[in-house]
């Protein structure tokens, strides 16, 4: 599987979730491989903070180990952690034929709460590694989640049988 599909079933499943504090969604990255000078990825911007969540796609470190999803929300502090375990729900909630498996990893001499990147296994045996990072915005993130009742909407699970809009194309006078 290429990247580049991978990004577009997430990219797609975020859509989907339609989630009351992601105000945007975008691709980023020149490259269409890992490990170049642009590495893709797909960028979430926040109401709530400002704050860009990114998954970028990075070559797997042989010493990443995998970790259980939080049990608990996360702080609002954790942004890169919190798009992971929303990743990673999103993943759970639809089971995309595309993809054999998926799990949060860490790695040693990273950070965080939880997780630093979710692996996703295709079912053509390659290996997608999306690393979880935050980019601060121009607000402080909320002390509580503004959307705490917030539950994955139950069409979101029928996302891939829904035909994607064609893009707008100009009219010729």
């Amino acid at each position: 599987m290429q990247v580049s599909q991978a990004l577009d079933v997430m990219e797609a499943l975020l859509r989907a979730s339609e989630h009351p504090d992601i105000t945007a969604i975008e691709r980023y990255g020149r490259d269409a491989q890992v490990g170049g000078q642009s590495p893709p990825g797909i960028s979430v911007l926040h109401k709530s903070s400002d704050t860009r969540a990114l998954l970028t796609a990075l070559p797997a470190p042989r010493d990443a180990t995998p970790v259980q999803l939080p049990t608990e929300p996360l702080s609002m502090q954790h942004r890169a952690a919190r798009m992971l375990a929303f990743a990673h729900q999103l993943l759970d909630a639809t089971r995309p034929e595309v993809f054999a498996s998926w799990e949060l990893c860490g790695e040693p001499g990273t950070k965080g709460p939880v997780a630093a990147a979710i692996r996703i296994a295709a079912r053509d045996g390659s290996v997608i590694y999306l690393r979880g990072l935050a980019a601060s915005g121009s607000m402080r993130e909320p002390e509580t989640d503004p959307h705490p009742d917030y539950q994955i909407p139950q069409g979101v699970q029928s996302w891939h049988r829904s035909p994607s809009a064609a893009r707008a194309e100009p009219v010729s006078a």
